[in-house]
Protein backbone atom coordinates (compact mmCIF):
# COMPACT_ATOMS: atom_id res chain seq x y z
CA UNK A 1 0.00 0.00 0.00
CA UNK A 2 1.28 3.40 -1.08
CA UNK A 3 0.10 6.41 0.99
CA UNK A 4 0.67 10.23 1.67
CA UNK A 5 3.74 9.28 3.95
CA UNK A 6 5.75 7.15 1.15
CA UNK A 7 8.80 8.83 -0.33
CA UNK A 8 7.51 10.07 -3.44
CA UNK A 9 9.17 11.78 -6.51
CA UNK A 10 6.47 13.72 -9.43
CA UNK A 11 8.47 13.51 -12.51
CA UNK A 12 5.99 14.95 -14.89
CA UNK A 13 6.05 16.73 -17.95
CA UNK A 14 4.29 17.34 -21.34
CA UNK A 15 3.46 14.19 -23.63
CA UNK A 16 6.25 13.90 -26.60
CA UNK A 17 8.95 15.38 -23.89
CA UNK A 18 11.09 12.63 -23.03
CA UNK A 19 9.51 11.49 -19.96
CA UNK A 20 9.65 7.89 -20.36
CA UNK A 21 13.15 7.27 -20.97
CA UNK A 22 13.54 9.47 -17.65
CA UNK A 23 11.33 7.36 -16.38
CA UNK A 24 12.60 4.42 -17.29
CA UNK A 25 16.01 5.74 -16.34
CA UNK A 26 14.55 6.00 -12.75
CA UNK A 27 13.48 2.67 -12.87
CA UNK A 28 16.73 1.28 -13.75
CA UNK A 29 17.78 2.01 -9.93
CA UNK A 30 17.19 -0.81 -7.68
CA UNK A 31 15.91 1.29 -5.01
CA UNK A 32 12.57 3.05 -7.12
CA UNK A 33 9.02 1.68 -7.49
CA UNK A 34 8.17 3.17 -11.23
CA UNK A 35 4.58 3.82 -11.84
CA UNK A 36 3.93 4.33 -15.15
CA UNK A 37 1.42 6.85 -16.01
CA UNK A 38 -1.72 5.74 -13.72
CA UNK A 39 -3.26 9.13 -14.75
CA UNK A 40 -3.30 8.18 -17.95
CA UNK A 41 -4.39 4.84 -17.46
CA UNK A 42 -7.59 6.05 -15.38
CA UNK A 43 -8.31 9.37 -15.94
CA UNK A 44 -9.86 11.85 -14.36
CA UNK A 45 -12.28 14.08 -15.45
CA UNK A 46 -13.53 15.66 -12.56
CA UNK A 47 -9.99 17.60 -11.81
CA UNK A 48 -9.22 20.57 -13.52
CA UNK A 49 -6.32 20.09 -15.75
CA UNK A 50 -4.54 23.29 -14.12
CA UNK A 51 -5.30 23.17 -10.12
CA UNK A 52 -3.48 25.78 -7.62
CA UNK A 53 -5.05 26.50 -3.97
CA UNK A 54 -8.12 24.60 -5.05
CA UNK A 55 -9.76 23.91 -1.75
CA UNK A 56 -13.11 22.49 -3.25
CA UNK A 57 -11.34 19.73 -4.89
CA UNK A 58 -8.70 18.55 -2.56
CA UNK A 59 -10.50 15.83 -1.01
CA UNK A 60 -11.61 14.71 -4.11
CA UNK A 61 -7.79 14.92 -5.72
CA UNK A 62 -6.46 12.97 -2.43
CA UNK A 63 -8.98 9.87 -3.23
CA UNK A 64 -7.36 10.20 -6.83
CA UNK A 65 -3.95 9.91 -6.11
CA UNK A 66 -4.36 7.06 -3.60
CA UNK A 67 -6.21 5.23 -6.80
CA UNK A 68 -3.05 5.93 -9.03
CA UNK A 69 -1.08 4.89 -6.49
CA UNK A 70 -2.19 1.91 -5.55
CA UNK A 71 -3.13 0.50 -8.98
CA UNK A 72 -2.61 -2.87 -10.49
CA UNK A 73 -2.50 -1.96 -14.04
CA UNK A 74 0.15 -4.24 -15.97
CA UNK A 75 0.65 -0.75 -18.14
CA UNK A 76 1.69 1.08 -14.91
CA UNK A 77 3.55 -1.57 -12.56
CA UNK A 78 5.04 -3.46 -15.69
CA UNK A 79 6.37 -1.10 -18.29
CA UNK A 80 8.85 -3.07 -20.22
CA UNK A 81 11.95 -3.35 -19.44
CA UNK A 82 12.09 -4.82 -16.34
CA UNK A 83 14.62 -4.23 -13.68
CA UNK A 84 15.61 -5.97 -10.65
CA UNK A 85 14.81 -4.57 -7.51
CA UNK A 86 16.70 -4.50 -3.95
CA UNK A 87 13.22 -4.32 -1.73
CA UNK A 88 12.29 -7.39 -3.03
CA UNK A 89 13.58 -11.26 -2.44
CA UNK A 90 14.43 -14.19 -5.09
CA UNK A 91 10.36 -15.74 -4.81
CA UNK A 92 9.43 -12.24 -4.74
CA UNK A 93 11.17 -11.05 -8.08
CA UNK A 94 10.55 -14.38 -10.00
CA UNK A 95 7.09 -13.96 -9.34
CA UNK A 96 6.40 -10.71 -10.62
CA UNK A 97 8.64 -10.96 -13.32
CA UNK A 98 6.29 -14.01 -15.15
CA UNK A 99 3.55 -12.54 -13.89
CA UNK A 100 4.28 -9.37 -15.51
CA UNK A 101 5.12 -11.50 -19.17
CA UNK A 102 1.86 -13.55 -18.23
CA UNK A 103 -0.56 -10.58 -17.83
CA UNK A 104 0.91 -8.85 -21.06
CA UNK A 105 0.48 -11.78 -23.24
CA UNK A 106 -3.42 -12.81 -22.21
CA UNK A 107 -3.94 -8.80 -22.96
CA UNK A 108 -2.59 -9.39 -25.62
CA UNK A 109 -4.28 -12.71 -26.76
CA UNK A 110 -7.79 -10.73 -26.80
CA UNK A 111 -9.07 -13.73 -24.31
CA UNK A 112 -11.50 -12.58 -22.20
CA UNK A 113 -9.19 -13.26 -18.82
CA UNK A 114 -7.80 -10.53 -16.30
CA UNK A 115 -4.45 -11.32 -14.99
CA UNK A 116 -2.68 -8.81 -13.00
CA UNK A 117 1.14 -8.52 -12.28
CA UNK A 118 1.63 -10.35 -8.71
CA UNK A 119 3.31 -7.32 -6.99
CA UNK A 120 4.33 -8.18 -3.10
CA UNK A 121 7.28 -7.01 -2.13
CA UNK A 122 9.00 -4.37 1.00
CA UNK A 123 8.67 -0.78 0.87
CA UNK A 124 10.88 0.96 -1.81
CA UNK A 125 12.86 3.43 -0.47
CA UNK A 126 11.55 5.95 -3.72
CA UNK A 127 8.43 5.32 -5.02
CA UNK A 128 8.46 7.86 -8.58
CA UNK A 129 5.52 8.65 -10.40
CA UNK A 130 5.56 9.66 -14.00
CA UNK A 131 2.92 11.53 -15.76
CA UNK A 132 2.15 13.68 -18.67
CA UNK A 133 -1.29 14.45 -17.53
CA UNK A 134 -0.90 15.89 -14.16
CA UNK A 135 1.93 18.53 -14.64
CA UNK A 136 -0.93 21.47 -14.30
CA UNK A 137 -1.93 19.89 -11.13
CA UNK A 138 1.46 19.29 -9.75
CA UNK A 139 1.70 21.75 -7.03
CA UNK A 140 -2.02 20.47 -5.56
CA UNK A 141 -0.55 16.90 -5.52
CA UNK A 142 2.73 17.96 -3.57
CA UNK A 143 0.73 19.62 -1.45
CA UNK A 144 -1.35 16.08 -0.91
CA UNK A 145 1.68 14.05 -0.81
CA UNK A 146 4.67 16.12 0.69
CA UNK A 147 6.71 14.62 -2.72
CA UNK A 148 9.55 16.66 -4.74
CA UNK A 149 8.75 16.85 -8.22
CA UNK A 150 11.13 16.74 -11.59
CA UNK A 151 9.35 18.99 -14.24
CA UNK A 152 10.38 17.65 -17.81
CA UNK A 153 10.61 20.57 -20.50
CA UNK A 154 11.05 19.75 -24.17
CA UNK A 155 12.28 22.59 -26.76
CA UNK A 156 9.00 23.57 -28.13
CA UNK A 157 9.83 22.99 -31.86
CA UNK A 158 10.89 19.17 -30.71
CA UNK A 159 7.62 18.97 -28.81
CA UNK A 160 5.20 20.47 -31.30
CA UNK A 161 7.00 18.41 -34.72
CA UNK A 162 6.79 14.78 -32.44
CA UNK A 163 2.61 15.86 -31.85
CA UNK A 164 2.58 16.73 -35.33
CA UNK A 165 3.99 13.35 -36.08
CA UNK A 166 2.15 11.38 -33.67
CA UNK A 167 -1.17 12.59 -35.10
CA UNK A 168 -0.37 12.10 -38.53
CA UNK A 169 0.26 8.34 -37.92
CA UNK A 170 -2.74 7.72 -35.74
CA UNK A 171 -0.97 7.37 -32.47
CA UNK A 172 -3.40 9.08 -30.70
CA UNK A 173 -6.95 7.80 -29.71
CA UNK A 174 -8.73 11.63 -29.44
CA UNK A 175 -11.45 11.73 -31.96
CA UNK A 176 -10.18 15.38 -33.20
CA UNK A 177 -6.79 16.28 -33.85
CA UNK A 178 -4.86 17.74 -30.31
CA UNK A 179 -5.04 21.21 -32.38
CA UNK A 180 -8.53 21.41 -32.73
CA UNK A 181 -9.83 20.30 -29.20
CA UNK A 182 -11.35 23.31 -28.50
CA UNK A 183 -12.88 22.33 -25.38
CA UNK A 184 -9.22 21.48 -24.04
CA UNK A 185 -7.56 24.76 -24.63
CA UNK A 186 -11.11 26.54 -23.42
CA UNK A 187 -10.02 24.66 -20.15
CA UNK A 188 -6.36 25.67 -20.42
CA UNK A 189 -7.32 29.22 -20.82
CA UNK A 190 -10.03 29.43 -18.44
CA UNK A 191 -8.08 27.66 -15.95
CA UNK A 192 -4.58 29.63 -16.14
CA UNK A 193 -6.17 32.84 -15.98
CA UNK A 194 -4.19 33.89 -19.03
CA UNK A 195 -6.41 37.18 -20.05
CA UNK A 196 -3.60 37.08 -23.11
CA UNK A 197 -5.80 34.54 -25.65
CA UNK A 198 -9.03 33.50 -26.20
CA UNK A 199 -10.86 30.72 -27.72
CA UNK A 200 -11.89 32.66 -30.92
CA UNK A 201 -8.11 33.87 -31.07
CA UNK A 202 -7.17 30.09 -30.59
CA UNK A 203 -9.46 28.88 -33.18
CA UNK A 204 -8.00 31.04 -36.03
CA UNK A 205 -4.71 29.83 -35.55
CA UNK A 206 -2.99 27.28 -37.45
CA UNK A 207 -1.80 24.39 -36.02
CA UNK A 208 1.59 24.72 -35.07
CA UNK A 209 0.24 28.26 -33.43
CA UNK A 210 -2.20 26.74 -31.30
CA UNK A 211 0.17 23.94 -30.39
CA UNK A 212 2.85 26.18 -29.11
CA UNK A 213 0.15 28.32 -27.04
CA UNK A 214 -0.71 25.16 -25.32
CA UNK A 215 3.09 24.21 -24.56
CA UNK A 216 3.61 28.14 -22.72
CA UNK A 217 0.13 28.07 -21.30
CA UNK A 218 0.70 24.18 -19.42
CA UNK A 219 4.47 24.60 -18.97
CA UNK A 220 4.32 28.02 -17.57
CA UNK A 221 1.56 27.33 -14.80
CA UNK A 222 3.70 24.45 -13.63
CA UNK A 223 6.35 27.10 -13.00
CA UNK A 224 4.50 29.26 -11.80
CA UNK A 225 3.33 27.07 -9.26
CA UNK A 226 6.48 25.43 -8.39
CA UNK A 227 9.00 27.99 -7.01
CA UNK A 228 10.54 26.12 -4.35
CA UNK A 229 13.29 24.08 -3.58
CA UNK A 230 11.31 20.79 -3.81
CA UNK A 231 11.04 21.03 -7.24
CA UNK A 232 13.97 21.11 -9.97
CA UNK A 233 13.56 21.67 -13.95
CA UNK A 234 15.82 19.76 -16.44
CA UNK A 235 15.69 20.46 -20.11
CA UNK A 236 15.48 17.22 -22.10
CA UNK A 237 18.08 18.46 -24.42
CA UNK A 238 20.66 18.46 -21.24
CA UNK A 239 19.79 14.75 -20.67
CA UNK A 240 20.56 13.98 -24.95
CA UNK A 241 23.72 16.06 -24.27
CA UNK A 242 25.02 14.45 -20.95
CA UNK A 243 23.06 11.70 -20.08
CA UNK A 244 25.17 10.62 -17.29
CA UNK A 245 25.81 14.00 -16.15
CA UNK A 246 22.66 15.09 -15.99
CA UNK A 247 20.82 11.82 -14.58
CA UNK A 248 23.36 12.06 -11.83
CA UNK A 249 21.99 16.10 -11.03
CA UNK A 250 18.67 14.11 -10.78
CA UNK A 251 19.30 11.53 -8.80
CA UNK A 252 21.42 13.31 -6.45
CA UNK A 253 18.09 15.74 -5.98
CA UNK A 254 16.10 12.78 -5.38
CA UNK A 255 17.89 11.38 -2.65
CA UNK A 256 20.00 8.52 -4.58
CA UNK A 257 23.00 7.23 -5.77
CA UNK A 258 24.15 6.40 -9.18
CA UNK A 259 24.57 2.76 -9.74
CA UNK A 260 25.75 0.10 -12.09
CA UNK A 261 22.36 -0.59 -13.25
CA UNK A 262 21.60 3.08 -14.22
CA UNK A 263 25.10 3.39 -15.94
CA UNK A 264 24.20 0.13 -17.57
CA UNK A 265 20.45 1.41 -18.68
CA UNK A 266 21.78 4.91 -20.13
CA UNK A 267 24.36 2.79 -22.38
CA UNK A 268 22.33 0.31 -24.04
CA UNK A 269 19.15 3.08 -24.41
CA UNK A 270 21.30 5.60 -25.94
CA UNK A 271 23.62 3.14 -28.58
CA UNK A 272 20.41 1.63 -30.44
CA UNK A 273 18.15 3.68 -32.88
CA UNK A 274 14.84 2.24 -32.85
CA UNK A 275 12.55 4.38 -35.02
CA UNK A 276 9.51 2.99 -33.23
CA UNK A 277 7.12 5.95 -31.88
CA UNK A 278 6.93 5.07 -28.53
CA UNK A 279 10.57 3.41 -27.86
CA UNK A 280 13.23 5.03 -25.86
CA UNK A 281 15.91 3.26 -27.53
CA UNK A 282 16.98 6.20 -29.72
CA UNK A 283 20.58 8.20 -30.10
CA UNK A 284 19.33 10.57 -27.75
CA UNK A 285 20.77 14.07 -29.94
CA UNK A 286 19.04 12.61 -32.89
CA UNK A 287 15.76 12.65 -31.45
CA UNK A 288 15.87 15.69 -29.89
CA UNK A 289 17.16 17.45 -33.09
CA UNK A 290 14.69 15.45 -35.75
CA UNK A 291 12.70 18.48 -35.63
CA UNK A 292 15.68 21.11 -37.33
CA UNK A 293 15.15 18.51 -40.63
CA UNK A 294 11.19 18.15 -40.92
CA UNK A 295 10.07 21.33 -39.37
CA UNK A 296 9.24 24.07 -42.40
CA UNK A 297 11.90 27.70 -41.82
CA UNK A 298 7.91 29.27 -41.49
CA UNK A 299 6.81 26.47 -38.87
CA UNK A 300 9.85 27.61 -36.82
CA UNK A 301 9.74 31.01 -36.68
CA UNK A 302 6.03 30.86 -35.85
CA UNK A 303 6.87 28.31 -32.51
CA UNK A 304 9.79 30.92 -31.85
CA UNK A 305 7.65 33.98 -31.99
CA UNK A 306 5.04 32.39 -29.40
CA UNK A 307 6.90 30.82 -27.42
CA UNK A 308 8.86 34.13 -26.60
CA UNK A 309 5.66 35.26 -24.79
CA UNK A 310 5.83 32.78 -21.91
CA UNK A 311 8.17 32.19 -19.27
CA UNK A 312 9.05 28.97 -20.27
CA UNK A 313 10.43 30.07 -23.54
CA UNK A 314 12.91 31.86 -22.04
CA UNK A 315 15.18 28.53 -21.33
CA UNK A 316 15.58 28.07 -25.16
CA UNK A 317 16.19 32.13 -26.10
CA UNK A 318 18.55 31.53 -29.14
CA UNK A 319 18.39 28.00 -29.94
CA UNK A 320 15.98 27.87 -33.00
CA UNK A 321 18.54 28.34 -35.61
CA UNK A 322 21.13 25.15 -36.63
CA UNK A 323 24.09 27.74 -35.84
CA UNK A 324 22.55 28.64 -32.56
CA UNK A 325 24.60 28.15 -29.29
CA UNK A 326 23.36 25.05 -27.63
CA UNK A 327 20.68 25.44 -24.72
CA UNK A 328 21.58 26.99 -21.40
CA UNK A 329 22.53 24.16 -19.31
CA UNK A 330 19.45 23.31 -17.27
CA UNK A 331 21.69 23.32 -13.92
CA UNK A 332 21.71 27.12 -14.06
CA UNK A 333 18.17 27.02 -13.67
CA UNK A 334 17.03 23.79 -12.04
CA UNK A 335 15.88 24.24 -8.65
CA UNK A 336 12.58 26.76 -8.00
CA UNK A 337 13.14 28.00 -11.77
CA UNK A 338 10.11 29.94 -13.19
Amino acid sequence: MIDSQSNLLLLFGMPRSGTTWIGKLFDSHKDTLYLHEPDSVKRSFDLPLLMSNDNDQSQVLKRQIDLWLNTDNEKVIASLPLFKKSYMNEPQWLTFYWSCYASKAISRSGLPIDIKPIHHHNPAKLVVWKSIESLGRMCEIKKVTGARSIHILRHPCGHIASTINGEMQHNFFERSPIWEDWDLFDKLITQSRDSRFRLKDIQRMDQVESLTVRWGLINDFALANNPDEDNMVVLYEDMCTAPEQTFKQLLSFAGLEYTQENRDYISSSTSTNNKAYYATDKHPLEAANKWRHTLSDDDIAIIESVSMMFKCGEYYQGTFRLDDSPVESSSDLQSGAA
